[in-house]
C-alpha cells in the first residue's frame, strides 16, 4: 500500500496497476474485498475513528473515562493503529508519551468565531496578535534536510502539487528539522493575491510544471511546530512565532504572515479594515497569553478569526457535510437541484442534517455535482448519518465532502436532525453555497457550536 501512494511520475499509473495487481492474486476473497475497498478510500465499516478510541477505552476501562486522554493522543498522532497499540500496551503513561513526530503530520489547530470584535477581547484578553487571514491551502511542512514533506488540512501528502514550495523551503527555511505550518496563496505577476479558486487548479495531478509557471504561489508561514528534535507545541504562541521569524529568510514566495500586536478593540477593526481592502479573507486574533499552546485538532479559544461577512452580520457561516441530493427539476434536469448538508457531532461520532441547500451554486458548478459526487454515491443510508424520513434524498452519499454555507438564520424544524430534542432539531434558513473546503468531515462545523449560536441568538 505504501509503495502504491508513493508512486509519482511519467508511468506511475502502470506501476500502481501491477503492484495491486498482484496484491490481489495472492489475496483471499475476503482480503481481496477490503483490499479494494481501502484503494479505493470507501472501507463502509459504519464508524469512524472518534467511535474507535471510544471502544478503545471502554475494552480497558470498562467506559468512556480515558476519552479526553486518547482524543489528545490521537490529535497528535492521527493513526488509530499506532494510538491502539501503545493505549492497550502501556496505557495512559503510553499516551502521554506520544509526541510530535517528523513526517507523521499533526491535525491542524482551529479557530473559534465570536459574534463581535469586541468579544476577542474578552476571550483573549489585549494585548492579541492579529494576523492577516490568507485565502489559500492551509499547509504543514516537514523538513528534515533536504527531504521536504507538505501536507494539507486533510493531512494528505500533497508534496507532489507543490514542487516550487518544496524548493522555497529546502533554500528559505534555516533550520535541519523543523515542522511549519502557513498558507499557500496564488500570486498574480505584479505580486497580488488571488482567489482561492486560481489555486485550484493547482490540485491537477498531471501537468504539475505547466501549472507552477502558470499559478506560481506564495507561502505565507505563521506558527512552528518542532524545531530541531524539540517539540514547540506545549509552548505559547509568542515563542514560536520569535522562533518561526529566525528562520526564515523572506523572499517573493515564502514569507511570514503579515501581523499586528493589538493593544486595543480598535487597532483590531482598523487591521480587518485594512486587511479587507487589500483583498484579504479576514483576520485571526491569537492570544499572547502564556498558556497559549497549539491546540492540535481542537477548536479552542486561542485562535479567533474574524471575516467580512461577521462584520456584514452574516456571521452564520457554516462548514457542512454533504451526505445526500436531491434530484434537480425542470431547468436543473439531469442533475441535482440540492445537496443535503450535515454538521458533526463529535459526541456521538456521527453527522446530523442541518438544511437542505439549493442556493449560491453557478450553472456550471450545478452541471458538475453528479461528476464531482460520484465516487461517494453509495446504496443505502451510512451508519454515521441521522436522516429524519421527511429529508430523505434521492442519492446517498458517503459523508465526505465539506462545502461552506451562509444563511439567514437558526431555526427550529422537525425535518432536521440537528441537536435534536423533544422533537425539534436546528435547521438554517436560506442557505447559500460559498465554496468547497479542504477539510476532513470531522473538523465541519460541530452540532455543540450551532446549538451555542442559536442559543446566543
Amino acid at each position: 500500500m505504501h509503495k502504491i501512494a508513493a508512486a509519482s511520475g511519467i508511468g506511475s499509473q502502470e506501476v500502481k496497476i501491477n503492484i495491486l495487481s498482484e496484491l490481489l492474486k495472492k489475496a483471499t476473497k475476503l482480503e481481496a474485498r477490503y483490499i479494494a475497498r481501502i484503494v479505493s478510500g470507501r472501507i463502509r465499516l459504519g464508524l469512524g475513528d472518534k467511535t474507535i478510541l471510544d471502544s478503545l477505552s471502554i475494552a480497558k476501562t470498562g467506559s468512556k473515562e480515558h476519552r479526553k486522554e486518547l482524543d489528545e493522543a490521537y490529535h497528535v498522532c492521527p493513526d488509530v493503529g499506532n494510538i491502539a497499540e501503545v493505549y492497550l500496551n502501556r496505557g495512559l503513561k503510553g499516551l502521554e508519551k506520544i509526541d510530535v513526530q517528523l513526517n507523521r503530520p499533526v491535525q491542524m489547530m482551529l479557530c473559534q468565531r465570536v459574534a463581535r470584535i469586541s468579544e476577542a477581547k474578552e476571550k483573549l484578553g489585549l494585548p492579541v496578535a492579529v494576523e492577516f487571514k490568507y485565502d489559500g491551502e492551509r499547509i504543514q511542512a516537514h523538513k528534515k534536510g533536504n527531504d521536504i514533506k507538505l501536507y494539507s488540512r486533510r493531512l494528505d501528502d500533497i508534496t507532489g502539487q507543490f514542487p516550487d514550495v518544496v524548493e522555497q523551503i529546502k533554500k528559505n527555511i534555516k533550520a535541519k528539522t523543523v515542522i511549519i505550518e502557513g498558507e499557500a496563496v496564488a500570486v498574480g505577476s505584479k505580486g497580488n493575491l488571488l482567489p482561492f479558486q486560481k489555486l485550484m487548479q493547482r490540485k491537477r495531478k498531471h501537468k504539475i510544471e505547466e501549472y507552477v509557471r502558470k499559478i506560481p504561489v506564495c507561502l505565507f508561514l505563521f506558527d512552528l511546530l518542532y524545531l530541531n528534535g524539540k517539540s514547540f507545541i506545549h509552548m505559547p504562541y509568542f515563542q514560536r512565532h520569535n522562533a518561526l521569524k529566525k528562520i526564515v529568510k523572506e523572499t517573493n514566495n515564502i514569507r511570514i504572515a503579515s501581523r499586528t500586536i493589538c493593544r486595543t478593540v480598535d487597532c483590531i477593526e482598523q487591521f480587518f479594515e485594512n486587511i479587507v481592502k487589500k483583498g484579504g479573507e479576514g483576520v485571526v486574533i491569537k492570544s499572547l497569553s502564556k498558556d497559549s499552546f497549539y491546540e492540535a485538532g481542537k477548536r479552542g479559544w486561542n485562535w479567533i478569526k474574524w471575516k467580512p461577512e461577521y462584520a456584514k452580520g452574516l456571521r452564520d457561516t457554516f462548514d457542512l457535510v454533504v451526505v445526500g441530493a436531491f434530484f434537480g427539476r425542470g431547468r436543473r434536469a439531469g442533475t441535482y437541484g440540492a445537496l443535503l448538508c450535515a454538521a458533526y457531532n463529535k459526541v456521538k461520532d456521527r453527522f446530523e442534517t442541518f438544511c437542505k441547500l439549493g442556493s449560491g451554486f453557478t450553472d456550471k458548478q450545478l452541471k458538475e455535482l453528479p461528476e464531482k459526487f460520484k465516487r461517494f454515491v453509495v446504496k443505502t443510508k451510512p451508519a454515521r448519518v441521522l436522516i429524519e424520513k421527511e429529508m430523505k434524498p434521492d442519492v446517498f452519499f458517503v459523508p465526505e465532502i465539506v462545502v461552506e454555507v451562509t444563511g439567514a438564520e437558526i431555526t427550529k424544524s422537525p425535518n432536521h436532525t440537528c441537536a435534536k430534542e423533544k422533537g425539534q432539531g436546528l435547521a438554517l434558513r436560506f442557505p447559500r453555497f460559498l465554496r468547497y473546503r479542504d477539510k476532513k468531515p470531522e473538523d465541519a462545523t460541530c452540532v455543540k457550536e450551532i446549538l451555542r449560536m442559536f442559543k446566543k441568538k
